[in-house]
């Protein structure tokens, strides 16, 4: 697990209209809201007033809820020009695209209630909200001190003003930007005194963000038994209070720390109903989240088939994501090349006749240069998601390895057995003893390498020749063999892919030998970029081995062609596997040509 929390969106509390509810109460309170409303005699500022406090209220539950009732109330308080109504409906709005991330949307709406602010004058408790809100954007973009300090700057403010609920939203932001920066100890502070303030004012909700993030902190000082606890109690809260993005958020939180504490079905089940509530919301961050943790802890169980189809929901959520956001981008350029086009063209029509060419000019100019940006800004996107595409199809593929590798250790281990089964009905304890040591040696050797993506040639070689010998003994059946390295290829030196050379000498032993006196020789040689590897055999022939049992099919060599199948959608250079007959030359036997890619160490 990493050390920091990878949902730090909601590490942070935006401002509304700076108002709570008990948590208990906040179905009830919508219901109520939405009731009042319906009323026909209702005059406009209590209208705006009321939908304000839905925007608050429906945000934590609702994914689209919090922008509809602002807009709503922006446009009554724009049409009866009540400032006051039009500051808390643009602030509420940029709240809205805070909570899901959109900080470009954001900004204007936020600035805009600044503005109204200033302009009307004696709404001073209001821009805390505002610079709330600024700091909360300064944060997300990089300028982490700067947010910092708007936070500490409103925080003497509402202190000053004994404005409790704008406190709480304030430390709880604070306690944000100290755990960007990884500033752990200030985090710890800021969140405890937002549980502090929330207990004071009896805000069920701060005290939950308080609980929760205080878990999200503990989590990343590795203080895992002390992390469960806070987001337990944040998750009672959250539950009881029906804040259904917060209980997803708790719950992948939770799944996080089981997954440390080695708690992978706990783990599991937790991140399977986060996943579930944060699908049934929409909420695609915490989706891609879900999976990703989801494939990691299924993977680590051993449940290899569930953590591939995991990472691929991760992918698709990423996908999503990013989809959404290139629609998004295209049409803000859409429109905004509509209204430049537009402004042209009743300039054009103002001005006098002689200079109408060289306006036509200029927008024939604004439409050349405005086309190019967006196919620019398009073949950017595209780029930049082919190469997320690329990466991910590597992960995949190194994911399919662990898992084609995890199947061949089963299918090598269960021939030996077999073998260890014959040989021990034989009750020779000295010949049994010298076998089992050799045995457990290859056992861990096959293991060992089976985990890595490459090991040393040395290493291999080793695994080999055991393996060689317990087969002589096992089968009690008499061939040589020669391991030889060519040229000027250092076995210490190089790394090659594990475990493709045993299921060939396995083949050649089973299929290819069927009398004694055989023999097996392997050699390795560097061939440009590859390590080329040589396996002959001098038996019967692959095309008489076949022509022996048509029906059978080598388990092993099925394996190992998938295996390479999976490299090569990886690679650069491609592995390359060739059978021979060796009669076709005039010899006897099989040989196996295989190209490898290397490292050098």
């Amino acid at each position: 697990m990493n050390s920091t929390n990878p949902r730090s969106l909601f590490l942070s509390m935006v401002l509304f209209a700076l108002t709570f509810c008990p948590a208990l109460s906040q179905v009830a309170r919508m219901d109520s809201l939405k009731q009042v409303l319906q009323k026909g005699d209702l005059e406009d500022t209590v209208r705006v007033a009321l939908l304000i406090e839905l925007c608050e209220a429906s945000t934590f539950m609702e994914e689209q809820g919090g922008k509809y009732f602002a807009e709503q109330a922006l446009e009554i308080s724009t049409r009866i020009n009540y400032p006051l109504g039009i500051g808390l409906a643009n602030n509420s709005i940029g709240a809205y695209y805070l909570q899901v991330g959109d900080l470009e949307k954001a900004l204007p709406f936020v600035l805009e209630a600044e503005r109204v602010y200033l302009n009307a004058g004696g709404f001073g408790k209001n821009l805390l909200a505002v610079y709330n809100n600024l700091g909360i954007i300064y944060n997300r973009s990089g300028d982490t001190r700067k947010a910092i300090s708007v936070y500490k700057n409103a925080i003497l403010l509402a202190e000053k003003e004994k404005m409790l609920q704008s406190q709480a939203i304030l430390y709880n932001n604070l306690g944000s930007a100290y755990d960007k920066l990884q500033v752990y100890d200030s985090a710890l502070w800021a969140f405890g005194r937002v549980e502090e303030v929330s207990k004071e004012g009896g805000i069920e909700v701060g005290i939950m963000m308080a609980k929760s993030n205080l878990g999200s902190v503990y989590f990343s000082l590795g203080n895992l038994d002390r992390s469960k606890e806070e987001y337990l109690m944040g998750l009672e809260i959250a539950e009881e209070g029906q804040y259904t993005r917060n209980i997803a958020t708790i719950l992948l939180g939770l799944a996080d720390v089981y997954a440390g504490q080695n708690q992978l079905r706990e783990s599991e089940a937790y991140y399977q109903r986060g996943i579930k509530i944060a699908e049934e919301i929409q909420a695609l961050p915490l989706v891609q989240d879900g999976y990703e943790g989801l494939s990691r802890v299924q993977e680590k169980s051993g449940k290899l088939s569930l953590a591939l189809d995991s990472f691929r929901k991760w992918q698709q959520a990423k996908d999503s994501i990013f989809s959404l956001e290139k629609a998004q981008t295209l049409e803000e350029l859409k429109v905004r090349y509509e209204s430049e086009k537009k402004e042209s063209e009743i300039l054009a029509l103002s001005q006098q006749n002689e200079i109408q060419s060289l306006e036509l000019t200029q927008k024939n100019q604004l439409l050349w240069f405005g086309g190019i940006g967006i196919l620019l800004l398009s073949g950017l996107g595209y780029s930049y998601y082919q190469r997320k595409k690329l990466k991910s199809e590597a992960q995949m593929a190194e994911l399919e390895q662990r898992f084609l590798r995890s199947q061949l250790n089963p299918h090598f281990i269960f021939n030996a057995l077999s073998s260890i089964q014959n040989f021990m009905l034989k009750s020779e304890g000295a010949l049994a003893s010298r076998y089992l040591g050799k045995f457990s040696k290859l056992m861990r050797q096959v293991l060992e390498n089976s985990r890595e993506e490459y090991i040393l040639l040395e290493e291999e070689i080793r695994m080999l020749e055991n393996y060689l010998e317990i087969q002589k003994i096992l089968l009690q059946k008499e061939f040589d063999y020669s391991i030889e390295c060519l040229g000027t290829l250092d076995s210490g030196q190089i790394s090659i892919p594990p475990m493709f050379v045993q299921p060939f000498l396995e083949n050649a032993i089973q299929h290819g030998l069927k009398e004694t006196g055989g023999k097996i020789e392997v050699e390795f040689s560097l061939a440009g970029e590859y390590v080329e590897i040589i396996v002959k055999d001098n038996g019967v022939g692959i095309l008489s081995a076949f022509q022996a049992k048509e029906n059978h099919r080598s388990l092993a060599t099925s394996i190992i062609r998938e295996r390479i199948d999976n490299y090569n959608r990886k690679l650069k250079n491609q592995i390359q596997l060739n059978l021979l007959d060796r009669s076709e030359r005039k010899e006897q036997g099989t040989e196996v040509q295989l190209l490898v890619p290397y490292l050098s160490n």
